[in-house]
């Protein structure tokens, strides 16, 4: 084999690759299709070439597939050959989506180990409800490169990733003194808090963000509720009944809304959430609004006064 991208044996490689990059073109006696695709996971990435008879539309970027090998292995032109590339269509129960994250997708790679380590952390069922979620290629990719809020906390690309990762860490540490609370419904809803975001903002051609349809007719509370059912329908993901309500009520209650008919966190998993949103969200806030010499920052519509902090000699001194 020209071994020109180093991969690791065979038997060595994940089993699963998101790709990056796809080109199609007709064989040179024009009763095929050859591709050449690039395909990522964080173990390995490469190139791989392949001919079909017939096209394969459902093959495109961002979708997760995996490769079925042509023996010997061979390298030509720097792409592997293989016999294709298997779309996976249904979400294979622990997956952990993270590793095939792409660095075009976050820069960060210390926040995706972040957010790789709190998926591994729940319960096979409630892992396999989320990943069911985030299945869909487009789907996560914007969960991981869109913001929290459009000019708000974690308002900037990854934010609404970030913001994610962060309420869940937090639980995992609030959890701690909050034994009553169970720590797997409260890290699934720390991560699905959020997630219909996903589908809420868009980038405008002026580089701000914006609502989408959805957004605007939907909302990401009542977004997430219905991809949890869906998720569940297609997949056979059992949750006891006692989970389930809890985890739809942390989900859904928010403290101060009694009037609209929302109801008030009544649960130590809804509590755990309710505390860690708010922290991310105004620690966001303030390393947006804070006066890095001390003293009074700047207004905020999400706020109903400056903010106001010590100076950075003083937060560090002790």
């Amino acid at each position: 084999m020209n071994n020109a991208q180093n991969i690791p044996p065979i038997d060595k490689l994940p089993s699963v690759f998101r790709i990056t990059g796809i080109k199609a073109s007709p064989t040179a006696n024009g009763r095929g299709t050859d591709y050449r695709v690039e395909i990522f996971n964080e173990k390995a990435s490469m190139t791989v070439s392949f001919t079909r008879s017939q096209p394969d539309i459902r093959l495109k970027a961002d979708m997760l597939v995996s490769i079925r090998w042509k023996l010997p292995v061979n390298s030509v032109g720097g792409a592997i050959q293989i016999s294709r590339l298997v779309l996976l269509e249904h979400p294979i129960k622990g997956t952990n989506l993270f590793e095939t994250v792409p660095f075009d997708w976050v820069k960060d790679r210390d926040l995706v180990k972040r957010a790789k380590t709190v998926l591994d952390t729940l319960p096979d069922n409630l892992n396999h409800l989320i990943v069911a979620i985030l299945w869909k290629g487009t789907r996560f990719r914007h969960f991981c490169n869109r913001p929290a809020s459009m000019n708000g906390h974690h308002s900037i690309v990854n934010g609404n990733l970030l913001h994610t990762t962060e309420v869940a860490e937090t639980v995992m540490l609030n959890a701690v003194r909050y034994p009553q609370a169970n720590l797997g419904i409260s890290l699934a809803a720390a991560f699905l808090h959020d997630v219909g975001k996903a589908e809420e903002y868009n980038l405008w051609g002026n580089g701000s963000w914006g609502m989408t349809d959805r957004g605007k007719l939907v909302g990401h509370r009542h977004t997430v509720i219905e991809w949890i059912s869906a998720a569940m329908a297609t997949n056979r993901i059992l949750i006891q009944d006692k989970h389930y309500l809890s985890l739809i009520h942390a989900l859904t209650a928010a403290p101060g809304a009694e009037w609209i008919g929302i109801r008030a966190p009544a649960t130590p998993e809804a509590t755990l959430l309710s505390i860690a949103d708010k922290l991310s969200g105004e620690s966001s806030l303030a390393s947006m609004l804070a006066n890095q010499k001390g003293g009074w920052g700047t207004k905020h519509p999400h706020r109903k006064g400056n903010l106001f902090t010590l100076p950075a000699d003083v937060l560090t001194s002790f």
